[in-house]
């Protein structure tokens, strides 16, 4: 499995968290933005070790994510993507690991 810097999480279930920290490279973060259902139990010596954190925020209510999207399309903001044929998968994920991705890639069939 491939180290990260930085690891997303916006599940509401109980996962191997463990096995997230081990996949995080040093000074690498698990960021909650979703709850999940049981407290996290870990061990604190691959964060100590590996200068490892947690860290937590909110997404926003249902009510404040209507409103954002309102004002993304009243005013015409729209996401900056870059799309590959599903073919392209390789071509994508050397395009991202090199650090030349612009936000958001997608794959498309």
């Amino acid at each position: 499995m491939r180290l990260t810097r930085t690891t997303l999480t916006r599940v509401n279930a109980d996962l191997d968290w463990a096995m997230y920290i081990n996949v995080l490279c040093p000074k690498g973060k698990l960021h909650f933005v979703g709850t999940v259902p049981n407290p996290i139990q870990l061990n604190v010596l691959p964060l100590i070790f590996g200068q490892k954190s947690l860290s937590g925020s909110p997404t926003g209510s249902p009510t404040t994510i209507v409103k954002m999207l309102d004002f993304a399309a009243r005013h015409g903001i729209e996401p900056v993507t870059e799309t590959f044929d599903f073919s392209q998968v390789n071509e994508a994920l050397a395009h991202l690991e090199a650090g030349k991705a612009r936000y958001r890639i997608v794959l498309k069939h």
